[in-house]
C-alpha cells in the first residue's frame, strides 16, 4: 500500500483567478518588508520611501514596456534572455557604508 487514500480527490484551494483577483492585489497593497525576497527593496521601502517610489516607477517604465518585451529573446523552453548588457536586478544599489544602519 502506498499510504494514499484512493478516495481522496485533490482540488486547488486557490485557482489562478483567486490569485490574480485577491492574493496579488493584497500582496502589492500591503507588502511585508520584514521578511523580504529583495532586501535592498525592503530597506529602501522602510528607510527612504520617496526613493523607493522613484525606483519602482523607474523599473515599471523600464521593464513593463512593449519595447522591453520586444527586445526579449524567449527560448523554446520558455527561458528569457535579455538582449541588453544591463546589470542583474539582483545586484545591490547600495554600498556597504549605505547599508549600515538599514536593519530590517
Amino acid at each position: 500500500s502506498s499510504g494514499i487514500n484512493a478516495e481522496y480527490v485533490w482540488s486547488a484551494l486557490y485557482d489562478l483567478g483567486n490569485i490574480f483577483d485577491s492574493f496579488l492585489p493584497q500582496l502589492l497593497a500591503y507588502p511585508n518588508p520584514v521578511d523580504p525576497l529583495n532586501g535592498d527593496a525592503a530597506a529602501l521601502y522602510l528607510h527612504k520611501p520617496q526613493q523607493y517610489k522613484e525606483k519602482v516607477k523607474e523599473y515599471v517604465d523600464k521593464y513593463a514596456s512593449v519595447e522591453y518585451v520586444d527586445r526579449m529573446d524567449v527560448t523554446k523552453g520558455g527561458e528569457v534572455n535579455e538582449d541588453s548588457d544591463d546589470e542583474s536586478s539582483m545586484s545591490s544599489d547600495y554600498t556597504d557604508d549605505e547599508c549600515n544602519g538599514m536593519e530590517l
